[in-house]
């Protein structure tokens, strides 16, 4: 009789285990399937804010730079749904980063009016720091930043990745003096 009592503990236990164990293993799947969208979402948007800042750096004054950006920012977003992508702001900064005048863009919605399209698709939102007034001559040369708010949105809607998070990234550079 112990015996047969014996064996029916362990196979308890075994069970017992099997529930624990994929009660841990589970939400931490979860996680890190979650974790890997957003982290990959991230480093696709910081690689779009680098390109269209190193962009925008070269292309200073030229009266085309904010679509160079633009083209350049948005064809580095390739992990990114084009509905996630809120703004992308063209900003005037110092080397601490402040904003302080900017261009505003936003993706054009199938009920805007083409007439107000910039560059194709985008529309302006704000337009405080043109091409023209951009300063690369001189001892107080612009820094030129690009910054893309996005939203991430998550996939499962397990609890704690359940919604839309609000994100933003930015790049800095300073702009080029002129070739020639």
């Amino acid at each position: 009789m112990r015996r047969f009592f014996k064996s029916e503990e362990r196979g308890a236990a075994v069970v017992e285990s099997a529930f624990i164990i994929s009660l841990v293993l589970v939400p931490l799947l979860i996680g890190t399937v979650e974790f890997g969208f957003a982290f990959r979402d991230w480093l696709s948007v910081s690689a779009a804010t680098r390109e269209g800042a190193r962009v925008g750096s070269a292309a200073t004054t030229n009266s085309n730079a904010d679509c160079l950006i633009l083209e350049a920012t948005a064809g580095a977003l390739t992990a990114v749904d084009d509905d996630q992508v809120q703004q992308v702001w063209i900003f005037q900064t110092d080397s601490s980063g402040a904003v302080g005048a900017k261009q505003n863009y936003r993706p054009a919605l199938p009920t805007d009016n083409p007439a107000t399209l910039v560059c194709g698709t985008w529309v302006q939102i704000e337009n405080s720091y043109p091409p023209a007034g951009r300063d690369n001559v001189g001892t107080t040369v612009d820094f030129l930043g690009v910054r893309v708010l996005f939203n991430h949105d998550w996939i499962t809607n397990f609890p704690g990745f359940s919604g839309t998070a609000a994100w933003q990234d930015d790049t800095i550079m300073r702009l080029e003096p002129p070739q020639g």
